[in-house]
């Protein structure tokens, strides 16, 4: 039984996998998203043979995971992988996948997790069908508008902020600055806020904060959400927002130091070719967005497992819920 560390939506897993980086840019298409809360990211694609299919993007997995139920409905058979979950070891089955495509990427081939996505589907009111991580999303370079909710695939032109980034345990990741020290983090749009991890900046432990319970498909967990004024990448100050620290004890040695989530800003912008991460800021998005009246806000719920650390994760709108039969049409769920 291989044995592997599972990251925490995101649920990023890190394995030996073959490396796609800086592949030529495909023709330029447009693929509509829809947004539920202020981060998970939903477009349709195709798993095999099974089309019109719910897909996550998000940056902070590797590789992808793909629901249970689809991997019966493709007849799918694998072995059984060893994942340290930050404080546990937990075991999930990996596949095959025949082929994943998302807009104009066509992969085949694709090494994938398995795990019961069935829980994140029901919380975040849409039926989730697979987490498309950077094995399949670095075939193209892309830039997400999260006001227009559209993906742009092919050659990107840089927004009006950028910085480089680099290639970390096959995660992409970007260099800040935090009360004058430097950090690094892996850049993840399946994150709703900028998780640190503990023991990688002991310096904050005297920062006045508020411990705070999270769950995700690897348990309960406890995180602190403290004040952090100076969080600056590249010309930006991204510390309006809510910043959490895990201070899990076992913690692997991994290569950065926390997620930044991209949630608040308008567009992002991945260049493989140039290894560039782009973005521009906008506070005009976060007043467009939505949180049904009934939708429960404690405990929060993350729907993202990267390293069994929790990320954020207030539930958002029932939106669109949609169940096996509705797939395969065009007009899939209520609203």
């Amino acid at each position: 039984m291989a044995r592997h560390t599972m990251l925490a939506l995101s649920c990023a897993w890190l394995f030996s996998c073959s490396n796609v980086w800086a592949q030529p840019n495909l023709i330029e298409q447009v693929v509509p998203l829809k947004l539920y809360g202020q981060h998970l990211i939903v477009v349709r694609g195709s798993v095999g043979s099974l089309g019109k299919r719910n897909l996550v993007i998000d940056t902070g997995a590797y590789p992808s995971i793909i629901d249970r139920a689809l991997v019966k409905k493709l007849h799918l058979s694998g072995h059984a992988e060893e994942l340290d979950a930050v404080d546990r070891t937990v075991t999930r089955p990996a596949v095959v996948v025949p082929s994943v495509d998302v807009g104009p990427i066509h992969v085949t081939a694709v090494r994938t997790l398995v795990d019961d996505l069935s829980a994140a589907s029901e919380r975040f009111g849409v039926r989730i069908d697979a987490l498309i991580g950077l094995d399949v999303l670095s075939h193209s370079s892309f830039r997400i508008d999260y006001e227009t909710k559209q993906i742009f695939f092919g050659v990107v032109d840089p927004l009006p902020s950028s910085v480089p980034f680099e290639i970390a345990g096959s995660m992409i990741c970007v260099d800040l600055r935090a009360g004058g020290r430097s950090l690094r983090l892996l850049v993840d749009t399946g994150a709703e806020n900028v998780l640190l991890l503990g023991p990688r900046v002991s310096w904050l432990s005297a920062v006045p904060r508020r411990t705070r319970e999270f769950t995700n498909l690897g348990g309960n967990f406890r995180l602190r959400e403290i004040s952090l004024d100076g969080l600056q990448l590249g010309d930006t100050n991204v510390a309006g927002q809510p910043v959490f620290v895990s201070d899990a004890a076992d913690m692997p040695a991994y290569p950065f130091d926390g997620f930044l989530s991209t949630a608040r800003f308008r567009q992002i912008a991945f260049d493989f070719e140039r290894r560039r991460f782009s973005w521009m800021t906008s506070d005009s998005r976060r007043n467009q967005i939505h949180v049904a009246a009934d939708a429960p806000t404690s405990p929060a719920y993350v729907a993202t497992f990267e390293e069994g650390i929790l990320r954020s994760g207030s539930t958002a709108a029932r939106e669109d819920r949609c169940g096996d039969q509705s797939a395969e049409s065009e007009s899939c769920g209520t609203r």
